[in-house]
């Protein structure tokens, strides 16, 4: 099995932050860089403007010239130019919340084209990985990913639907129905397999319950019950949600494991952990808020590498393996 980490690297405070972008965070990344290297790991930066733009961006241009990490593309509509409202600076608030599957076809263009060349400008290699801000993805971006030279996308959120979830004017995608395992983008469908040039990665969430992975009618009466008196309760006592393959505060390193057992045991090619580049940083997300919690991060970070080192899994960037074990040109 092939480990893929994806990153989104972003500012700080990404969801609280109003009229100044910092980056503060940046500085924990050549620690977790570090880490990484111990146990054989290849990160995938997934990188917003403010990011790339920032003296603290440095050490990933070294880091991907070393081929130990790849640097890709994050976008955040209301901090990546051009904005909207042309006065803007680092943000624009007319574009918050907004998800990048609200653009039109021109403007998404227009923005992954100015964070593209700056990538191109500050490491001298043209991105070919992609996730969208929000995980705000659709069908219509596909023509344009491959325009722009991407290859994989890592957007898809298996099992969960976002459509109860509001950008600016619209809500977010449904991913409920998409696979767990890689698969070719249909040119209408994000959800389905398809013929077009462009690969899904999808962050590896899976049901830990074997009961509602094997059964449709169990995951349906769930779904008619959840968010109800209790549920909260029955849910940690049988694990009814589905499961992500990330260092959640509520997670630790053998709820990982069982994550990781669980897309062994479906035979999936790769296991695609993510997190944001601030829940590295001490006050630069909610998840993560000060020294202790940091601490707790990165140990439970080494005890998921130690473990997927110890059963032979070899870390991989998100492009190469698209190239390499999908044959993706």
């Amino acid at each position: 099995m092939k480990v893929v980490l994806t990153i989104d690297t972003e500012g700080d405070g990404a969801w609280t932050q109003r009229d100044k972008v910092t980056v503060e965070n940046l500085r924990a990344l050549p620690r977790f860089q570090a880490l990484c290297d111990r146990y054989g790991m290849k990160p995938t930066y997934l990188c917003t403007y403010e990011v790339v733009r920032a003296e603290g961006f440095a050490p990933l241009i070294e880091w991907q010239r070393d081929g130990r990490c790849e640097v890709g593309s994050h976008l955040h509509p209301w901090t990546n130019p051009p904005f909207a409202k042309p006065e803007s600076v680092d943000v624009d608030m007319s574009e918050y919340p907004g998800y990048p599957s609200e653009l039109t076809a021109d403007r998404f263009r227009e923005k992954m084209r100015v964070l593209g060349d700056l990538i191109v400008s500050r490491t001298g290699r043209a991105p070919t990985s992609y996730r969208a801000g929000r995980w705000g993805f659709s069908a219509a971006q596909i023509p344009l990913l491959l325009e722009l030279g991407y290859i994989v996308d890592t957007s898809v959120t298996p099992l969960i639907d976002r459509s109860h979830d509001k950008g600016v004017s619209r809500a977010g995608p449904d991913f409920s129905r998409a696979p767990v395992a890689p698969y070719r983008l249909s040119q209408h469908d994000i959800c389905a397999p398809g013929h077009s040039r462009l690969w899904e990665v999808p962050v590896t969430i899976v049901h830990a319950s074997r009961a509602m992975r094997n059964s449709a009618a169990a995951r349906w009466a769930w779904s008619r019950i959840r968010g109800g008196r209790g549920t909260g309760l029955l849910n940690r006592a049988l694990t009814l949600e589905p499961q992500w393959f990330r260092p959640y505060p509520w997670m630790d390193t053998a709820k990982l494991a069982r994550v990781y057992r669980c897309a062994r045991a479906m035979k999936l090619p790769v296991i695609d952990m993510m997190f944001h580049s601030s829940e590295l940083f001490a006050g630069a997300s909610t998840s993560f808020p000060d020294e202790t919690s940091i601490e707790r991060v990165f140990a439970m970070l080494e005890g998921a590498f130690a473990r997927l080192q110890a059963d032979g899994c070899t870390g991989v960037t998100l492009s190469d393996f698209v190239r390499e074990d999908l044959g993706a040109a």
